[in-house]
């Protein structure tokens, strides 16, 4: 629901922007319209859970900037959106505007072209009017984001900032003498799974980063103040999101502490959400920055009984989760059997009806695109418009069949719910098999397991 600032502004009469000779509206209605049907709502149906952390961050009556992380191409765009009811502009790779059909599609959802070096132009001159445009909505308190890392690489760490994003931010500001109040908030998005589907998302808003305090500076050294800003946004950046330090054992380090965060978030007696898991990953990583700077042969042998643990547990076919579930007691696992049972049906109606839309979107991004940053970006464009199409022609065929059309109405609003439980259902499923086959382990083997597992638990908690 838009509350009532937000309101006021996209059904007040507002000074339009000049924009390479086109006119922008800080808010308009027709964004507002369409918003929730092409954006919210399938994207909510992508990811399992979506949460967000820190809104309360946000002044709502001042001109802000938003530093957004960038780890999953054009699904954090997506994210951003869903976050509140408000209308951000958005700053998105030039060349993507290269075509026009798709430039006014972008404009229409308040995005900008940002002129990369790579792309070949004379990035100064190319984005000179980007920047006049933003100085402009942040005079007219609009709200802009910005991915000021440059490029979008999955891994989990902020890589050095762009000056961009300062120059941006000084530019309105000196324009009115430093009256315009400019607030920048770093913002992460953070994900459990970025390239597949029904993964978690959180995304966090942090501090938010007064333009004032750096007035004096920039008058007297542009530059250095430009330098002193850029620090603060990446370390605000870094405090919204799930940070480790690049270098040799990066992907091992953020494996040992998703690892220790699941079990701490659980043996806390607390849910298992993104929020949570966030704080348990929050908690660790900087003890294992520190044990890397201080002491990197510890590290080293952690890392060494970690793969040789995950190589064991893969040797059997198990996922980390399995362990947590397999104290349940046989009557519980009894009755997820009845369940299975009783649900088979429903299930083989869901996967029938959805494997197909479901399917070519992921095949099509794994075997089409090299980069996995792109995988969830092309299943979401190519599902957004193929689940409709498809639904619509069974629905069709129904209806010609039956010849009722009030049939195949019920029979088209079946299809999404029936094809979500056949998703969950095959997920559950394969989480109690894997129980099953646990249990049936010998003695020895689970034994050896567990003692890793604790081990390495253990040797986690006490840094």
């Amino acid at each position: 629901m838009l509350n009532g600032n937000i309101t006021r502004k996209v059904f007040s009469k507002q000074p339009a922007i000049e924009f390479s000779g086109r006119k922008l509206y800080p808010y308009t209605i027709g964004y507002w319209l369409v918003q929730p049907f092409l954006i919210s709502i399938p994207y909510r149906y992508y990811y399992s859970k979506f949460q967000v952390q820190g809104w309360e961050n946000v002044p709502l009556d001042k001109p802000v900037i938003f530093a957004i992380s960038h780890r999953n191409a054009f699904m954090d765009s997506l994210a951003f959106v869903n976050t509140n009811s408000t209308q951000v502009w958005q700053l998105a790779r030039g060349d993507a505007f290269n075509k026009k059909m798709l430039g006014n599609l972008f404009y229409f959802f308040h995005m900008l072209p940002l002129w990369r070096e790579r792309d070949g132009v004379d990035t100064k001159a190319m984005n000179q009017p980007t920047f006049n445009a933003c100085a402009d909505l942040l005079a007219n308190n609009a709200m802009i984001g910005i991915y000021p890392e440059g490029n979008c690489i999955n891994e989990e760490h902020i890589r050095p900032l762009k000056k961009g994003i300062c120059r941006i931010a000084f530019m309105a500001e000196e324009r009115y003498d430093f009256d315009l109040d400019v607030h920048i908030i770093p913002v992460g998005i953070n994900y459990t799974g970025a390239e597949k589907f029904k993964k978690w998302q959180l995304i966090n808003f942090g501090e938010p980063i007064l333009l004032k305090k750096y007035s004096n500076e920039y008058k007297t050294n542009p530059a250095l103040a430009i330098n002193h800003l850029k620090d603060e946004i990446e370390q605000g950046m870094q405090v919204v999101t799930t940070h480790v330090s690049h270098g040799p054992i990066h992907e091992e380090m953020v494996e040992l502490s998703e690892f220790y965060a699941r079990h701490d978030v659980l043996s806390a007696g607390n849910k298992f959400e993104p929020i949570t898991w966030f704080k348990a990953k929050k908690e660790i990583t900087p003890k294992l920055e520190k044990l890397k700077n201080e002491n990197p042969e510890a590290l080293k042998n952690i890392v060494q009984d970690y793969n040789a643990y995950k190589a064991e547990r893969n040797h059997y076919n198990f996922r980390e989760n399995t362990f947590d579930k397999a104290r349940q007691s046989g009557l519980a696992i009894t009755f997820m059997a009845l369940y299975f049972i009783l649900l088979f049906p429903l299930f083989i109606y869901g996967l029938v009806i959805n494997y197909l839309p479901y399917r070519i979107p992921q095949w099509y991004a794994e075997n089409n695109l090299k980069q996995k940053i792109f995988w969830s970006s092309a299943k979401y464009a190519i599902s957004c418009i193929l689940f409709p199409v498809y639904y619509l022609i069974l629905t069709l065929i129904v209806w010609s069949v039956l010849g009722s059309l009030l049939s195949a109405l019920i029979f088209l609003v079946s299809f999404p719910i029936a094809g979500n439980l056949a998703f969950y259902y095959w997920f559950d499923f394969k989480k109690w098999w894997s129980i099953i086959r646990y249990k049936q382990l010998g003695a020895e083997v689970r034994g050896k397991l567990s003692y890793a597992r604790e081990k390495l638990l253990n040797t986690l908690a006490e840094l």
